[in-house]
């Protein structure tokens, strides 16, 4: 689902398909304050990266690629029948995650280079924190889009349901409604939301 695409049905739900009371921009910022909520809470989304390190033959650290939060594995590419897989991991115990106390930058650090081969990809897998949006064009994460749609429309009907009138009226229950539901949802994190089991915490991505 595209933030467009949950812009259009937030507008929906709170019967203004033509934004006249609430426009894109501010769908956008209720969209990305549910983010932040799921954010201080714990939520992460899994990542998966094999473009950004390429193996250096005389290299023992690069620098973690942007949104990293979490890493669990390590996979070194390999060419079968002239396509790129990887199947083989690098061990845990070859490798480390550390702040470079040059840089300041997050790091995977190895104290060998016997599982790496120079001019191969690594495969990193591990978990972000919830996105914050900039572009309608943007993709919701996966597996968020109930309770950002649920904590967004909560904040929309609070914020067009000032007043007496009974649509006002309307918008508030509807507001109350959508902040149950939403609580639920986020204290009822997700398993595939949750830290990877043996994970390691990248420093500096808080």
């Amino acid at each position: 689902m595209l933030v467009s695409d949950l812009q259009e049905e937030l507008a929906l739900h709170v019967h203004d398909v033509n934004n006249g009371e609430v426009t894109s921009a501010q769908w956008l910022m209720f969209i990305n304050s549910a983010a932040r909520d799921a954010r201080t809470s714990g939520w992460l989304v899994r990542q998966t990266d094999d473009t950004s390190i390429e193996v250096d033959a005389s290299t023992y650290e690069y620098d973690i690629p942007a949104g990293f939060a979490y890493i669990q594995e390590l996979y070194i590419e390999e060419t079968i029948n002239q396509s790129s897989v990887y199947v083989r991991e690098i061990p845990r115990s070859h490798w480390d995650v550390r702040l470079n106390a040059s840089t300041g930058n997050p790091e995977l650090s190895f104290n060998t280079l016997s599982e790496l081969t120079p001019s191969k990809h690594i495969r990193i897998i591990g978990q972000k924190r919830p996105t914050i949006y900039i572009s309608p064009t943007q993709t919701i994460d996966a597996g968020m889009e109930g309770f950002i749609r649920e904590r967004a429309l909560y904040y929309g009907y609070r914020f067009l349901g000032a007043g007496l009138s009974e649509l006002s009226k309307w918008r508030q229950d509807m507001a109350k409604m959508s902040f149950t539901t939403a609580e639920s949802m986020l204290h009822r994190q997700p398993q595939e939301m949750r830290e990877l089991p043996n994970s390691i915490e990248v420093p500096g991505r808080g």
